[in-house]
């Protein structure tokens, strides 16, 4: 019942307080046992609760280290993305400017031959 104490032990216990309270002051000494009782428990109880509370408030405090590790990760991925979306977006602005870049050549070869067909109409009237 009460772990190592038998029934022999508890008589005991009850013979000594007899004796040393007496019958007229032993329903005030055992009310007096209750009240200790009931309020060892409830600080027992209360914190036992305190310590479940910090023990759930450290499991979400993880739950949201996770959260937030995930966030991050989705920011970067849609980063990536986003990079991605941009390095497609050039390559048709790198194809523009290669286009461009292969008119500017033939461009400035037929100024160059012109150019060049002037000189030698001016070369001629000399």
């Amino acid at each position: 019942m009460f772990g190592s104490i038998g029934f022999p032990e508890l008589v005991l216990v009850f013979v000594v307080v007899l004796l040393v309270f007496g019958p007229k002051k032993l329903p005030e000494f055992a009310k007096l046992l209750g009240k200790v009782v009931r309020e060892f428990r409830s600080t027992v109880d209360q914190a036992k609760s305190a310590i479940q509370d910090e023990v759930y408030k450290e499991g979400m405090a993880d739950h949201m280290k996770d959260i937030s590790r995930d966030v991050r990760e989705a920011l970067n991925i849609t980063g990536d993305i986003g990079r991605q979306v941009q390095d497609v977006l050039d390559v048709g602005g790198a194809i523009r400017r290669e286009v461009k870049d292969a008119l500017d050549i033939y461009g400035d070869a037929e100024q160059k031959s012109a150019g060049g067909a002037e000189k030698k109409n001016e070369d001629e009237k000399d």
